[in-house]
């Protein structure tokens, strides 16, 4: 997806998406997916065995948070942003 605003969604496993535009919400619950984004993401949601990665500005220039589902707190089928420190919080529904 390139367009801002882009609701992406995909349940198959092993699916591989990317998305550059701004205001990003992503679900990709299928086992072994992979995000990989060139713009911001307000949501994303992955499933087992997951991973992401996701661009962050800390004031000085754009870095890359990295998020893989089982490690550093990360669940499955569970919503994260990212907060201003380029960590990924859980969304409360």
């Amino acid at each position: 997806s390139s367009g801002n605003d882009a609701q992406i969604g995909s349940s198959g496993n092993y699916a591989q998406i990317g998305s550059s535009g701004n205001y990003a919400q992503i679900t990709a619950t299928g086992k072994g997916s992979v995000v990989a984004c060139a713009g911001n993401v307000l949501r994303i949601v992955l499933g087992e065995n997951g991973c992401a990665s996701v661009p962050w500005h800390d004031g000085n220039r754009t870095r890359i948070a990295v998020a893989y589902v089982g490690e550093n707190g990360i669940e499955a089928n569970t919503p994260y942003r990212l907060n201003d420190k380029g960590q990924f919080v859980k969304i409360e529904e």
